[in-house]
């Protein structure tokens, strides 16, 4: 498999990924204006990592350098989202605590949902990061060289 067949895989996954966790926002908050959060929680990204790293593991098996075949995958994905969370998170955690505390005007006008879908937004932008984070640094590891920026332009 070419190098960039690996990395229109690891792009299709991450909009899967996205799709599948995230759906249309826009669509939600134009029609539907939530209210609540429901299950987007300030770990949903935690989540869809693992998911992504298991998926990038399963590559690693079968297209790792030879030289590498048979050792585990090494991410660094830990360091890097802490280096890229900083002001993300402080972002998130107050979108977070608008979008779950609903004021008593909020209750009666309903509009809680603007808060709710900024703070949805600023979650799927942060794991949309995220993923592409892991995915430089899996190319990184499985090319062994570091990777010409237009590899990582998303579509």
């Amino acid at each position: 498999m070419t190098n960039e067949q690996i990395i229109n895989l690891c792009k299709e996954k991450e909009k899967e990924l996205l799709n599948k966790f995230f759906g249309n926002l826009v669509k939600e908050a134009a029609f539907d204006c939530p209210e609540t959060i429901g299950e987007y929680s300030k770990d949903l990204p935690l989540r869809i990592e693992a998911e992504y790293k298991s998926f990038l593991e399963g590559l690693w098996v079968e297209y790792a350098p030879d030289e590498l075949k048979g050792t585990p995958l090494v991410l660094e994905e830990q360091r890097l989202r802490k280096l890229m969370t900083d002001d993300d998170r402080e972002m998130i955690d107050a979108a977070y605590k608008d979008a779950t505390r609903q004021s008593l005007w909020e209750r009666i006008t309903k509009t809680n949902h603007k808060d709710v879908t900024y703070y949805k937004a600023l979650l799927k932008e942060y794991t949309l990061d995220l993923l592409m984070v892991m995915r430089e640094d899996f190319l990184e590891e499985i090319i062994g060289h570091p990777i010409e920026n237009k590899a990582f332009e998303d579509d």
